[in-house]
């Protein structure tokens, strides 16, 4: 047998082995192709998928550089290659290692699925569907790749072609859970048009926190549907307990976070050494409280474009104060953030939404969350604007316990339980109140329910306050085009309303103990 034919059965076998998840036998086989030719390309690939699964990013990029070095004609090398960066939260590099994948070209399914996927992580959703639709032409038998369309196609409003999607992958694959609870988030549920029967029939299967919590949320949708909203509450509370008991998450971490910031930002003044920041505009807030509707009123202007829900910022900061955390942010970043080059992350940041502005003058990054990093984006970025939504609390922690949030880290832990809900809402009001009286020219608080009320008003200020000058266009977020890749991505593509005001009354019977901590802190009186 020639040396090239042992190479090509040590690469069989190695495919074969990670397939089976026998990663170390892998490993043993790749390395010895190596060594005996250090220029097989795909032996590096394939090393990189195995750094890939241990989440070592930093060594997959370096694998998969070297794979690009010995082949740059491989659509599938720089495919990876971009999704690695976007995992790092490195976006430029993304943007530039996509571009040469799509220059390439390919027919391969997995790879235009993993272009798809990285397009989405830019927050480049039209350019993503693209992608899955060339996808699922060349292989039809794949539900991870409907799956991935149908997103897609709901966050660019196509809700017709989602549906098909969703159906797709549960046909391919019906404990699909979580195809399940997508199909059900795309409304449209009567006593005619359901699911109930099917999801029913599901739950006698699962095995798993993660599925029946995906399972629970879509019967809890279509019950809330369907009117019964005492079956909705039941199948919620199931779901969330069962995965509340087996996730660590403690309100006490939260607490201490904005204890944390609160103190950091009153006694640390820093320099404004920098202009940074014209024409950056956040929106947050807690989840649910109606950023989506801010950032369709502000990006349907003619000067400003949408970026999504962006985790740039909080990656990079992470990044510079080398804080390895899986959450959103911690302790040790807040307390590390004297180390920081505010500059140097105001920059870094503007370079990674440039891809996205599209010769914009302005740009809406929506990530709810970003709340917790005002104090580093005014100083990283002193020039930009951050409007923060104010919703009524009942509404807004309601609206919280019932989203179903990824659990990959512990950012959303405390929706779990109503309880938790409740004193992270407190703790949140405590937290803007800090950030207006401490920020008042960047900091700007707009209360949901007085935009719904009168949209011209409300809207004309937070125009004003963008520095942007006032277009009746921004009014009608119905015509805005823009994709949403958000729990609203259906009800913000009507004209602002008022429908969603005095939800959490459906649940009135439940909120007993949220009533009693919201009184207790001042939030509310009965």
């Amino acid at each position: 047998m020639s040396i090239s034919d042992n190479l090509d059965e040590l690469y069989e076998a190695a495919q074969v082995a990670i397939f089976e998840h026998r990663y170390e036998y892998a490993h043993k086989c790749l390395m010895e192709i190596l060594r005996c030719d250090s220029n097989f390309a795909d032996a590096y690939f394939l090393l990189a998928r195995i750094a890939n699964t241990f989440k070592n990013f930093d060594k997959e990029i370096a694998l998969l550089h070297k794979a690009v070095e010995l082949n740059a004609t491989s659509a599938e090398y720089f495919a990876h290659l971009a999704k690695a960066y976007a995992i790092k939260g490195d976006v430029k590099k993304a943007y530039e290692f996509i571009g040469h994948a799509c220059g390439i070209g390919s027919e391969d399914s997995l790879t235009l699925d993993t272009i798809g996927i990285v397009f989405n992580r830019l927050n480049m959703y039209k350019e993503a569907s693209v992608y899955f639709q060339k996808a699922v032409a060349t292989n039809k038998s794949n539900c991870g790749i409907y799956f991935n369309l149908g997103a897609t196609l709901k966050f660019c409003g196509d809700f017709t072609g989602a549906r098909d999607a969703f159906e797709n992958a549960i046909s391919l694959s019906p404990n699909y859970y979580k195809a399940h609870a997508a199909l059900t988030s795309l409304g449209g549920i009567s006593a005619d048009n359901n699911h109930v029967i099917r999801l029913q029939a599901l739950l006698q299967a699962i095995d798993n926190t993660d599925d029946l919590l995906h399972i629970c949320h879509a019967l809890s949708k279509e019950y809330e549907a369907l009117g019964d909203y005492d079956k909705a509450y039941a199948f919620l509370e199931k779901g969330k307990q069962a995965k509340l008991e087996s996730f660590p998450y403690d309100i006490e971490n939260d607490k201490a976070i904005f204890t944390a910031l609160k103190k950091y930002f009153s006694g640390n003044v820093f320099p404004n050494s920098n202009m940074l920041g014209e024409g950056a505009i956040f929106v947050v807030g807690m989840p649910r409280s109606g950023t989506t509707l801010v950032e369709r009123i502000i990006s349907n202007h003619s000067k400003v474009a949408t970026a999504g829900e962006l985790p740039n910022f909080g990656m990079i900061a992470k990044a510079l104060a080398e804080c390895n955390s899986n959450s959103l942010i911690d302790e040790d970043l807040i307390a590390n953030s004297a180390a920081l080059d505010f500059k140097k992350l105001g920059s870094m940041y503007l370079d990674s939404i440039l891809h996205l502005k599209q010769g914009h003058d302005f740009l809406v990054d929506k990530l709810p969350l970003n709340v917790l990093y005002a104090g580093h984006i005014i100083h990283a970025l002193p020039k930009a604007k951050i409007v923060c939504l104010d919703r009524n609390p009942l509404d807004t922690i309601l609206s919280n316990y019932r989203q179903l949030f990824s659990f990959g880290e512990m950012t959303y832990g405390y929706s779990l339980s109503l309880t938790t809900t409740t004193q992270y809402y407190i703790e949140f009001k405590n937290l803007i109140e800090f950030w207006r009286s401490r920020f008042p020219d960047n900091f700007y608080i707009v209360n949901y329910e007085s935009l719904v009320k009168d949209p011209a008003t409300e809207a004309r200020r937070l125009i004003e306050f963008c520095n942007l000058t006032w277009e009746e266009s921004c009014l009608s977020i119905e015509k805005n085009s823009n994709p949403v890749a958000t729990a609203s991505s259906v009800q913000v593509r009507a004209p602002i309303s008022d429908k969603s005001v005095g939800q959490w009354k459906h649940y009135e019977s439940y909120v007993g103990e949220v009533k009693k901590l919201l009184c207790d802190s001042g939030l509310l009186k009965l």
